[in-house]
């Protein structure tokens, strides 16, 4: 019986990590998955940092998640941007795929926003040498 019992429960572990494994990762976090920011218009944005080439932005929220944001051209005005506006269709609570980021004088169609880690760290410019 006891044999019988510990049979079962290995075959039942093995069917739910083979279902857990077709499913795909649970979206979240880091996992690149599609995705909109929600009360884009409650000033919930903590903190930005646009790419070096205009091409996309890293966005925290309130809550510390981190969002990439993607453009459909580039967005020359954004590196150099100290503040960003939004501008949602139909005036939604949240940021989505066609809604618009302000940088500037520029307006920046998103083309994508998906689940991301934190942006990576910039490389620090080489000391001068002192003169004597």
């Amino acid at each position: 019986m006891f044999r019988k019992t510990i049979l079962t429960l290995a075959a039942l572990g093995a069917a739910t990590a083979a279902s857990a494994q077709q499913a795909g990762p649970t979206p979240g976090p880091h996992s690149g998955e599609r995705a909109s920011i929600p009360f884009i218009t409650r000033s919930e944005v903590r903190t930005f940092t646009a790419t070096d080439n205009g091409e996309g932005v890293f966005i925290q929220n309130a809550r510390r998640d981190w969002y990439y944001v993607s453009f459909f051209a580039r967005c020359t005005e954004l590196p150099w941007a100290t503040a960003i506006g939004f501008t949602t269709f139909g005036g939604g609570p949240s940021l989505d795929r066609g809604d618009t980021i302000l940088a500037g004088r520029e307006r920046c169609t998103i083309a994508d926003i998906v689940h991301s880690g934190p942006p990576p760290a910039r490389a620090k410019k080489p000391k001068k040498p002192r003169a004597a």
